[in-house]
């Protein structure tokens, strides 16, 4: 039954964060389906008396849950990334702010240094700054405010394609979001593709480690296999997860059972 309206609301092209009422597949009602598209999950409801089905769909990270603005450049317009560099703060950090880092693990990363983690005054955003050769290029901010639901999750600062790195092992641990990349990186290196796919540069990166496991979410297990494949044509040990549950949530026991690292 979730299948219909699922692949019912996947053929119409709906907007992030718009909602839209359709014809319900189900009950054959018309436009009593009401579907509100989200970055991360899509919701829908039917109100007819006879229906209401309702549910959420379960979105896996993709480019679009990490909204970034486009900026022509016609010469006079400043660098964004430079711009929203002057809203990062170390030190000054919130309740929230706090909550966050530790409620998804991202305390041994940031007290070892391991990631250099800040916060958006402005956006009100723990931001997990990119850097290649120590030079910023890049970040991503997870919204932390009090209008969650309302404004995007995650927002990418910039488009270098650049995926966040964290740790310095040897085997690296290819997850979705900073925050599950940071909690892994006690014993590996968790790379954060933050919605991108397996471009030439990404490639380049996990080439050099000795092993990759790519674990994703139950969710996105087609781009999982798809990824594995295409990381098989160029690395030798490559393997793959699927998570039950979220890394990010786990202690290093438990992370490295779900894992299938021995100690």
């Amino acid at each position: 039954m979730n299948n219909i309206i699922k692949d019912y609301i996947y053929s119409i092209d709906i907007p992030i964060d718009t909602s839209v009422r359709l014809d319900c597949p189900i009950c054959s009602g018309t436009k009593t389906l009401s579907v509100t598209k989200f970055t991360d999950c899509t919701k829908y409801y039917c109100f007819h008396a006879n229906c209401t089905k309702g549910g959420v769909i379960k979105e896996g990270l993709n480019i679009t849950s990490f909204n970034t603005p486009t900026i022509q450049d016609n010469g006079d317009t400043p660098n964004k990334l430079q711009e929203d560099k002057q809203h990062w703060r170390r030190g000054m950090y919130t309740p929230e702010f706090c909550n966050y880092i530790l409620d998804n693990r991202c305390d041994y990363a940031m007290s070892n240094k391991l990631a250099d983690i800040r916060h958006d005054y402005k956006q009100d955003r723990v931001v997990f700054v990119i850097k290649e050769n120590n030079k910023v290029v890049d970040a991503a901010g997870r919204y932390i405010g009090k209008n969650a639901g309302f404004v995007p999750k995650w927002y990418r600062y910039g488009d270098s394609g650049t995926p966040f790195i964290c740790g310095t092992y040897s085997h690296a641990i290819v997850v979705e979001d900073c925050a599950s990349a940071c909690s892994v990186s006690s014993f590996s290196t968790g790379v954060a593709l933050l919605g991108t796919s397996l471009s030439e540069k990404v490639l380049d990166i996990l080439s050099e480690f000795d092993t990759v496991t790519v674990a994703l979410d139950k969710d996105a297990t087609t781009k999982s296999i798809d990824m594995v494949m295409r990381l098989n044509w160029e690395l030798e040990n490559v393997n793959m997860v699927v998570l039950e549950r979220d890394l990010k949530k786990l202690d290093v026991k438990e992370s490295k059972k779900v894992l299938k690292i021995d100690d």
